[in-house]
């Protein structure tokens, strides 16, 4: 059996109901602290296996589905109700690309539920890269999705992903500099059992009105949000990332936030460099 089956095996999904929607996620690890994943946009709760697997000895972490979610309120509700399920106490948020909006949300909303919040390779609605780069072009396609068949949609995004968002050409090149053999076959092994299927129309809506509601509600944001929160809070970025870039607006609503800067590997260098990232991101926690 091969890493991924046996991951699979040991973290089978949770479902509970949220108002009148069965929701899913996955768990790893035992315990009242957790460390609550929200997967970047091309993601699902098992595409953070890496992340399960790097952190469940020592938290309960549990990663999350973003299906048939339209409203921020919805978001805010599953979240919730995990919590109470799961009987959780302290609650370290990460979340990665539009995982990290939803991040900025939720700990404004919730700030006395999180004592720690990561912030991986995102931004806000504000921020210029953001509008040009990711919320223009994807109002764009989804004007034009009931048109695309979702099998040509999930080919497409297949071949280009990697190189839209790290922003280079030769991808092969950065992994082998700067990721394991081990870590890549385990990558392998998931895009060969499951591909891109959670990539569905309705996933894809959900990450739209998500978004949508994201950008009515930051325009009430302000950098005394957070002034009063006890927690703590970290940015992890990249100074080369093509789609994600605060340009400055970061330093306004976050003045007191530590700051990681990786270099070359774009909006991918969770995946690039796994092991880096998780060894900063445990030595905040701690």
């Amino acid at each position: 059996m091969n890493f991924i089956d046996a991951f699979i095996k040991k973290h089978p999904t949770r479902t509970i109901v949220v108002g009148n929607n069965k929701r899913s996620y996955l768990v790893g690890g035992k315990g009242a602290t957790a460390l609550f994943i929200l997967p970047g946009s091309g993601q699902d709760a098992l595409s953070c296996f890496d992340l399960i697997d790097a952190f469940e000895t020592k938290y309960k972490v549990i990663a999350i589905n973003y299906d048939h979610l339209r409203k921020m309120q919805e978001f805010y509700d599953y979240v919730n109700v995990i919590l109470k399920t799961e009987h959780i106490k302290t609650l370290y948020l990460y979340g990665l690309s539009v995982g990290g909006f939803l991040a900025q949300h939720y700990v404004r909303q919730y700030k006395d539920n999180v004592s720690k919040v990561i912030i991986s390779h995102a931004g806000t609605t504000r921020s210029k890269t953001i509008i040009n780069k990711v919320a223009i072009p994807g109002k764009i396609l989804h004007f034009f999705l009931p048109i695309i068949p979702i099998t040509l949609f999930r080919n497409l995004l297949t071949k280009i992903e990697g190189r839209v968002q790290s922003g280079q050409k030769d991808i092969k090149k950065l992994y082998s500099k700067y990721a394991t053999r081990e870590y890549l076959e385990r990558r392998m092994q998931l895009f060969k059992k499951t591909g891109v299927n959670f990539l569905t129309r309705d996933y894809i809506e959900s990450i739209y009105h998500l978004g949508i509601d994201m950008e009515k509600k930051e325009k009430h944001f302000t950098s005394r949000d957070l002034s009063d929160w006890k927690g703590k809070l970290l940015i992890i970025r990249t100074d080369n990332d093509p789609l994600a870039q605060d340009d400055g607006v970061f330093k306004r609503y976050y003045p007191t936030a530590r700051v990681i800067s990786f270099n070359e590997t774009g909006h991918l260098t969770p995946f690039f460099r796994f092991d880096e990232m998780t060894q900063k991101i445990q030595n905040f926690l701690n």
